[in-house]
């Protein structure tokens, strides 16, 4: 039985659908579930589309390009000939669909921010929440890196400038000449002299 004989006229494959309109077999079941179409199989358990099925689908790659989302698309064959239906504005607008386009079709897995509603599907309060993230990441990113390789420095990796700082500081807190522990047993001698007088 030939693939022509095991389906019914003006049918097509999923593959020819799919080379047609030049989109992924993801796209294609998404274009499927998202009109409510189920296909059928023919005689050798193959799926395929009707005509109108098919049609279905076209109007809503159609819509797709136009829009760059499946959202409101609606679908009317008027006499024998489909269109794309948009609402907006309480006011129906019939676009006869176009039978062959020079465009390559975009996908919407493909479109990350529609150009005709950009903030669209966009909640501000967490979009806003994850660019202060960011932004306080990028600002607290050099100081914590700095702290870490400070943390991980010796004396050695200091330049000449800084370790002569350091000397005169570990000088300051101990001091050749004047060490802290004389000086405290003087004071507390002083301190004990006084009291006894």
């Amino acid at each position: 039985m030939t693939d022509q004989n095991s389906r019914p006229n003006n049918s097509i494959r999923p593959e020819a659908l799919q080379a047609e309109l030049s989109i992924k077999s993801s796209t294609y079941y998404d274009d499927l579930s998202y009109l409510g179409i189920k296909a059928d199989k023919d005689d050798n358990n193959k799926p395929y589309l009707t005509f109108e099925q098919a049609e279905q689908v076209r109007a809503l790659r159609s819509y797709v390009i136009e829009n760059g989302t499946r959202k409101g698309f609606v679908y009317e064959k008027i006499e024998n000939e489909s269109s794309i239906v948009q609402v907006e504005n309480n006011s129906l607008e019939a676009t006869e669909k176009s039978v062959e386009t020079e465009i390559t079709p975009t996908t919407e897995e493909d479109i990350y921010i529609s150009e005709t509603h950009p903030t669209e599907q966009v909640n501000l309060d967490n979009l806003f929440n994850n660019a202060q993230e960011i932004a306080a990441r990028n600002i607290a990113m050099p100081h914590l890196l700095a702290v870490e390789i400070a943390n991980n420095m010796s004396y050695e990796d200091l330049s000449p400038e800084l370790q002569a700082k350091v000397n005169i500081a570990r000088d300051a807190a101990n001091p050749k000449k004047h060490q802290p522990k004389l000086i405290a047993q003087t004071l507390l001698k002083q301190l004990r002299s006084q009291r006894a007088s």
